[in-house]
């Protein structure tokens, strides 16, 4: 059990241009964003190529795990798996360029995250008023949960059959299943 909270400005300390590892602050604790099992860096894997695949030639751009992101509440910064932001815009933090404007976050959940990723993160994620699709993806069975944000609602919509495509119609693009899960050990024969 941890003691003591750290401040902010030790957090800067540790999350800084030249640290090894990256850190998430979170109302005073500190979670290292490092490691993760096969099935879920498979995934990562897949959704990045697939996303940067499909968006080439657009303004959009595609960031891995380690792009820190700015919310608005509670944690000032995390570092989802992927996000896109479209015209990125950044601000400097801590010598640490820190993307403003994702449009779509993804987490890869795993039983270590994905409490938070359901809740807590997902709360803070949706204080970014880019954002418009958060997807959720199960790294132990074929399922991602997708958030979609219409005016000021979050509608969930579960896609969990190999066949399915996940649209995401904000970037114009759609995601299949089979792409997703390519490779993980986890799709049907």
């Amino acid at each position: 059990m941890k003691d003591r909270l750290v401040p902010l400005q030790d957090y800067f300390a540790l999350d800084s241009e030249t640290a090894r590892e990256r850190w998430e602050w979170r109302n005073g604790d500190v979670h290292c964003r490092s490691g993760a099992q096969p099935e879920h860096n498979v995934c990562c894997a897949n959704l990045l190529g697939e996303l940067r695949a499909r968006l080439r030639g657009s303004a959009c751009r595609t960031f891995t795990c380690a792009q820190r992101v700015k919310v608005q509440a509670g944690s000032p910064y995390l570092y989802p798996d992927i996000s896109v932001a479209c015209g990125p815009e950044f601000t400097v933090i801590n010598g640490l360029r820190t993307l403003l404007n994702p449009v779509l976050i993804v987490e890869v959940l795993s039983p270590s995250s994905a409490r938070d990723d359901k809740g807590t993160k997902f709360m803070q994620y949706q204080t970014i008023p880019s954002l418009t699709n958060y997807l959720l993806v199960d790294s132990s069975e074929v399922a991602v949960l997708h958030y979609r944000k219409d005016g000021e609602v979050w509608t969930p919509r579960l896609f969990a059959e190999p066949g399915d495509v996940v649209p995401l119609p904000t970037l114009h693009v759609a995601l299949p299943l089979a792409e997703i899960y390519l490779d993980a050990g986890l799709l049907p024969g």
